[in-house]
């Protein structure tokens, strides 16, 4: 039996243990000896007790023999690697396809050990390091960490899942221990993020290298707003703020926050920031931060000549750093293009990759609105899959609830707009679905990226029609840079022009309801209920001319 066809039933795992282990495929059962992850352990593995004791006892085996071999590797292990010239820097930086360009570049890393010696990392922050599992530097915190160590604005690039965000806090955080030496207290670090998603999980990496260190650090709920505006909190409390636009302005505006003495402003999803919705309010903020003193740094996965511009004029002395190409995806993800023929063809595909076992949970299905997103979660509903929908039109705590029980495996399938395309950090997601084309290469790179994080490997799927003919030529540009197979056809595809780019990311291409139920069904639903909106007109008219009547009666009476 499929195991798909078992878990599209609706069945408890929590309740029937033996589902699992009669009819798992060969690489769910191999999980059951594996000490998984929480946030990727998707099938409860470790609460099943029932294995064999034989197994049990060559797993306790093979698990002191591992330590045994780590011991010993630990004493023949070879010293990490110190960058001490160009040359060795230059063989380094070829090996990860590193581009840095600028003036005075400081030499890359070769481990985290190479911080103490070189920057003297603070001892406790080096031990919050190693305790969340942060073993080595990945080429984006080889290459920025130095950078902003020495005090250099930078405008750095990496692929999704490059652990970008390690990258600036730990710069920040050590020179926020600096400036606490020299006495220096209030608001002195501001992460800038696009989403409140995206801004949670900064705080939460944030919390974890911060422990046990003299910093204070806060991100800007609903809460914590209030109590800065009714100055229940001083505005001087905390040393790193995190926080989305809008509601930082609002509180600086409201005098409730004071900008004048942040020494680091980080902006995350940089391309995001700069874009035309957010361009004004990025704008106050560089505005508010007058200190002479202050560091810029911008991260992001697609870095577009426009970002470069702004980028540009807007910091000094710049270093520019660019892991792999700028607008190229993991390589960790393979990537697949299928044609649907028509909107009813794209669910046909899905029922496809769920019967052929390609469909492997935790997926995420990207469509371009909410209107799309609510019809695909009801037709999933429908074949019974364990689903659910996110959007803007949902409140912040039911967000933050669904995105939790994704990550615990309480969801298998999750349908979204772009508003989980950037940044959100899900361990163990397997399949991407872009169910609606993207309307720039960057967002394809940015949902896509979704998976394949952190040296896992994943796979992308984009369903298009025949309406996605130009959407469709930015997409195959990503694949080829990325390396990925593709049919050779698509190279001749007519080459989209820049009226075309904008007119893709103006307006949204109109595509038929997501819906399998037959049209003349539909016609009977919309007879039914245009007949029903005709009679409460017609009672609305009676009762109407009724009021009229009685009105002019009583008027009659009284005189």
């Amino acid at each position: 039996m499929d195991i798909f066809r078992v878990l599209s039933r609706g069945a408890s795992l929590k309740k029937s243990k033996d589902i699992v282990t009669d009819y798992a495929l060969p690489s769910v059962k191999q999980s059951l000896n594996k000490d998984v992850e929480k946030e990727i352990d998707f099938f409860r593995t470790k609460k099943f007790s029932n294995l064999a004791k034989s197994e049990q006892d060559s797993q306790k085996e093979e698990e002191i023999n591992q330590t045994h071999a780590k011991i010993e590797d630990e004493h023949n292990e070879p010293p990490p690697p110190k960058i001490t010239n160009e040359d060795e820097a230059r063989l380094l930086r070829k090996s990860y396809r590193a581009n840095v360009t600028g003036n005075d570049i400081p030499l890359p890393i070769g481990s985290f050990e190479d911080l103490i010696s070189r920057f003297k990392l603070d001892q406790q922050l080096l031990t919050n390091l190693i305790d969340s599992g942060f073993t080595e530097p990945t080429p984006i915190q080889s290459e920025s960490l130095p950078i902003t160590l020495f005090d250099r604005d930078v405008l750095a690039c990496a692929p999704t899942g490059s652990g970008k965000t390690l990258a600036f806090i730990i710069p920040l955080i050590q020179q926020l221990i600096n400036s606490n030496k020299q006495k220096n207290s209030g608001l002195r670090g501001l992460i800038i993020s696009p989403t409140k998603e995206l801004a949670q999980q900064i705080y939460e990496e944030c919390n974890k290298l911060s422990s046990k260190l003299p910093l204070k650090v806060a991100i800007l709920s609903k809460s914590i707003s209030s109590k800065l505006k009714n100055k229940i909190i001083k505005k001087d409390k905390y040393d790193i703020i995190i926080s989305t636009p809008l509601r930082l302005i609002d509180l600086v505006k409201n005098e409730a926050l004071d900008l004048s003495k942040v020494e680091h402003l980080i902006f995350d999803e940089a391309d995001k920031l700069f874009d035309k919705n957010f361009l004004e309010q990025t704008d106050d903020i560089l505005t508010q931060c007058k200190n002479p003193r202050l560091r810029k740094s911008m991260f992001s996965a697609t870095i577009p000549s426009n970002v470069e511009e702004i980028a540009n004029q807007i910091m000094q002395n710049t270093i520019r750093l660019i892991i792999g190409h700028k607008e190229a995806a993991n390589q960790q993800i393979e990537q697949k293009l299928t044609f649907c023929g028509n909107e009813e063809g794209k669910l046909i595909a899905i029922r496809q990759l769920i019967q052929e076992g390609e469909f492997k949970p935790p997926v995420l299905i990207f469509l371009q609105s909410i209107t799309r997103a609510k019809a695909l979660f009801h037709e999933l509903l429908y074949d019974r899959l364990n689903v659910d929908v996110i959007h803007a039109e949902r409140t912040q705590i039911q967000r933050q609830k669904i995105i939790e029980r994704f990550r615990k495996g309480e969801i298998w399938v999750l349908i979204c707009t772009d508003v989980l395309a950037r940044g959100i950090d899900f361990k163990g997601v397997n399949l991407v679905i872009n169910y609606d084309v993207p309307n720039s290469a960057q967002a394809y790179v940015h949902r896509i990226g979704r998976t394949g994080r952190g040296g896992r490997e994943g796979k992308a799927v984009t369903l298009y029609t025949k309406e996605d003919s130009i959407a469709i030529k930015p997409i195959v540009n990503v694949m080829k840079q990325s390396g990925s197979n593709y049919d050779e056809w698509l190279d001749n595809l007519t080459k989209i022009t820049k009226n075309e780019k904008q007119n893709i990311k103006k307006g949204q291409i109109k595509r038929k309801d997501i819906s399998t139920v037959p049209k003349v069904v539909k016609q009977k639903r919309k007879q039914r209920e245009d007949m029903i909106r005709a009679s409460k007109r017609r009672k609305q008219l009676t009762n109407g001319e009724e009021g009229e009547t009685n009105n002019n009666d009583s008027g009659s009476d009284s005189e």
